[in-house]
């Protein structure tokens, strides 16, 4: 499978290099063995789509102007402009591979019609979802490449540009915080996060968004739970803009990053804008978490593994108490 994929990049593109081809042939690979696809969408089709939002890969220093334009954070870029994926060459592996997956990716869920990626068809619905299951997904594909597995990490939250007295817990290199946020809701939902992908190559008349929105109704409906599917992700898109806010160097930045609330608001969904703050994101991420990890507990759900995902130290170790503590009485 792997030489014929080969083949068929090179018969599309007869001047790839060596290197984009690689990778490229390692991305579509493992796109087949993990059987991602949704039915109606070949494998033939997503080649020309990706080829056609980037044909190449390129590293760059210091002295690149895509460094000089985003500065020492940003790790990829794809630019539309001239469909090249370029990443920072400075990077260590694995993180400087997964990036290129990363951006593969992106370039492998976008429309054509309005060149927005995956669910997130209205540029500001759906973000977390669609940029937490890229970077999943970039790690699997280097994961089944090089036959490697990864221990999970408890990451410090203020070492991911969030307020401090949290713990992020994520197998991930990159974006820890949103797997960790999808990894609770896919839990809630009782799905893999492999439907994360797949719902995002259906972009199509927001398909993709309505099929996620379907298993949210009907899971609420079988838990009791009160909140609805845009509440869910409003909360999951103000926690990610925050996020983006403070990763981009700019007056907001800082404005954030010294715990103040931002001057401008910025849309989250059509028509609902909001000011930032990591005061709020924390506030946010706390309340997803005890909603969620409550509605599991009435319906006698094992939360055990819910509860480790929790961001909050002070909750999480709340919650243990509880479990070890119910756990001890049975």
């Amino acid at each position: 499978m792997y030489e014929r994929i080969m083949k068929l990049i090179k018969l599309k593109m007869p001047n790839i290099d060596s290197e984009t081809l690689k990778y490229y042939t390692n991305y579509f690979y493992v796109v087949l063995t993990k059987n991602i696809l949704p039915k109606d969408i070949d494998i033939e089709t997503l080649i020309d789509n990706t080829l056609d939002y980037a044909k190449k890969v390129e590293f760059y220093d210091e002295n690149h102007w895509v460094y000089k334009k985003f500065g020492p954070d940003v790790k990829g870029w794809r630019n539309d402009e001239d469909r090249v994926l370029y990443v920072r060459g400075n990077l260590d592996n694995p993180l400087r591979e997964m990036v290129i997956y990363h951006e593969l990716h992106h370039a492998a869920q976008t429309n054509h019609l309005n060149n927005q990626v995956g669910i997130n068809q209205e540029e500001c619905v759906g973000r977390m979802i669609m940029e937490a299951q890229t970077q999943w997904f970039a790690e699997e594909v280097y994961k089944t490449i090089h036959n490697e597995d990864f221990e999970e990490k408890e990451i410090p939250s203020e070492e991911v540009r969030m307020l401090p007295n949290g713990t992020v817990v994520s197998k991930l290199h990159n974006y820890e915080m949103y797997d960790a946020m999808i990894t609770k809701l896919a839990i809630f939902l009782d799905i893999p996060k492999e439907f994360f992908v797949t719902i995002n190559f259906l972009y199509k008349d927001n398909k993709g968004l309505s099929i996620l929105e379907e298993r949210f109704n009907k899971r609420a409906k079988e838990l009791n739970f009160k909140y609805n599917f845009n509440t869910i992700l409003y909360i999951l898109d103000y926690i990610y803009t925050v996020d983006f806010v403070a990763y981009q160097q700019s007056d907001e930045q800082k404005l954030l990053l010294q715990g103040n609330e931002t001057f401008y608001q910025y849309t989250i969904h059509p028509g609902k804008d909001a000011p930032l703050s990591l005061l709020m994101q924390r506030k946010m991420i706390e309340k997803f978490d005890m909603e969620l990890v409550l509605c599991l507990m009435e319906n006698n759900i094992d939360c055990k593994e819910f509860s480790k995902y929790m961001i909050s130290n002070e909750q999480r170790q709340t919650m243990k108490e509880y479990l070890d503590d119910d756990k001890s009485k049975q």
